[in-house]
């Protein structure tokens, strides 16, 4: 398939060992059995059926959206091939639909578009319908509601999809769905290399799982091989009693033996009660709207399609204010990076939160949206901030609990460790940061990280390269305590 198609269809075609891998994963075939193969692509799955002698071609049903695989799976001697929208096409309110098409194995690789994609954002409404219970939000993950609701009791499911749904807030209903309804046998981290050569920028996980109500002490394993090479399987492995899931903060997967850090986060009261802010605007064109902050010569910014340089003189908070636009890995320290326009025409084009104060003039601090890990920094006094990229927030009472005490505790080991919990992508979300928990500290500690942490961004001011490894790690011995 040429790859403008390739990529419009969210199609990326599975690795012959992974099918294998996969393929080996279902038991209990026997002459009554009836496979689905819900987006059937170029056939790997039901070829190597076949080529095992696991089914016969006539107990074989593919599924696929582009009328030009037919030709090809026909190949193979497969009949019931349907060409069809699957998503669009399915009716939960008919039961007929489901009683007429139940199957005892269903396996694949559905495709993956996200929310933004052309397809989901032209059917939006209809899909938002259709699959009311998990939402909208990625094609994967409505194919794998839909196969589950496929299945025959005791029916078996494999599939390989984005690892996203593991953790991420958008997929907590589809969490839900599964935790509550079926048993799930093994999921498999995949080797992160194992789509690097189809140029498709995501991580993905197998799932394997039964259609029967799991028992109270069933244990979900994870076999962990994102470091491993793409065609070994062998990877660490972590178990989790499956019903535990449920008690943690948005039924988050423990797939790194974490289930005693979330619980104590679901215990505990939320950061956020002490805080006010969160997500920022939209330019709508940086190049336009946006210059550098020239520092008496130093920039902390990169092009990036902002080419226009602004003195730090003329940012004066009227004609131009400061912008925080980066995420990345800059802790404790970094100034504003961006001026931006400020005038009743240029405000015109951004867009803005309805609560976003314009005028705030409180210290408070960044958290980056894009980071491998959780990185907070202080942030210029009257500076507007990226939504997603860089959220900011203010402490309600800075008086007890300064800025620089909640950067000292959001850079500690343990609160890495937390955000990793709840969100193992590298895109945190404002509703990840509303999870983490605030333990009630005593004064003296409140006192001791935020000495400590000023002391890291005085240093960092007059050096952006100061080693504060050492400093880091006294704040990482005070905060351990309230979680151990």
């Amino acid at each position: 398939m040429e790859a403008t198609k390739q990529k419009e269809l969210g199609a990326f075609y599975t690795p012959e060992h992974t099918v294998e891998y996969m393929v080996n994963k279902l038991t209990n075939f026997n002459i009554k059995s009836k496979l689905l193969e819900p987006s059937g692509g170029d056939g790997s799955f039901v070829s190597v059926i076949l080529k095992n002698k696991l089914l016969k071609s006539e107990q074989l049903t593919v599924w696929d959206i582009n009328p030009k695989v037919k030709e090809h799976l026909e190949k193979f001697g497969i009949k019931n091939i349907i060409i069809k929208d699957t998503l669009l096409s399915t009716d939960f309110s008919n039961d007929s639909f489901f009683k007429n098409d139940e199957f005892s194995h269903i396996i694949g690789n559905p495709p993956y578009l996200n929310k933004q994609s052309g397809y989901i954002k032209k059917n939006k409404h209809k899909l938002g319908e259709i699959f009311k219970e998990i939402g909208a939000n990625d094609t994967y993950a409505m194919f794998l509601y839909l196969s589950c609701k496929l299945l025959k009791p005791k029916g078996e499911l494999c599939f390989i999809i984005s690892d996203t749904y593991l953790t991420l807030g958008i997929h907590k209903k589809l969490r839900k769905f599964l935790l509550k309804n079926y048993t799930i046998n093994e999921i498999t981290l995949c080797s992160k290399k194992l789509f690097k050569d189809s140029g498709a920028l995501v991580n993905t996980s197998i799932i394997y799982l039964i259609n029967q109500k799991p028992a109270e002490d069933h244990f979900v394993i994870f076999n962990d091989c994102r470091e491993n090479e793409v065609n070994d399987y062998n990877g660490k492995k972590y178990q989790t009693i499956q019903k535990n899931i449920l008690t943690y903060p948005d039924h988050v997967f423990d797939f790194n033996g974490g289930a005693k850090l979330l619980g104590k986060i679901g215990s505990l009261k939320k950061i956020v009660n002490h805080l006010d802010g969160g997500l920022g605007m939209h330019t709508t064109d940086n190049g336009k709207f946006l210059a550098i902050a020239d520092y008496n010569g130093m920039q902390y910014a990169k092009n990036n399609g902002v080419v226009q340089k602004i003195s730090i003189k003329n940012i004066d908070g009227k004609k131009w204010k400061f912008y925080h636009k980066k995420g990345g890995n800059n802790k404790y320290f970094l100034p504003a990076e961006y001026a931006i326009k400020w005038n009743k025409e240029s405000v015109s084009h951004y867009k803005m939160p309805h609560n976003f104060n314009i005028d705030e003039n409180r210290l408070g601090f960044i958290i980056s949206g894009i980071c491998s890990n959780l990185t907070a920094r202080l942030s210029t006094v009257g500076a507007l901030w990226e939504s997603n990229k860089a959220m900011c927030f203010f402490p309600k009472d800075p008086k007890k609990y300064p800025p620089e005490f909640f950067v000292g505790v959001l850079n500690s080991n343990i609160y890495n460790k937390m955000i990793k919990l709840l969100n193992h992508t590298n895109s945190i979300q404002i509703r990840d940061i509303k999870k983490l928990p605030m333990p009630d500290f005593r004064d003296d500690d409140i006192k001791n990280i935020t000495i400590i942490s000023k002391y890291i961004i005085k240093n960092l001011n007059k050096n952006l390269n100061y080693d504060f490894e050492c400093d880091q790690n006294q704040i990482n011995k005070i905060v351990e305590n309230y979680f151990n």
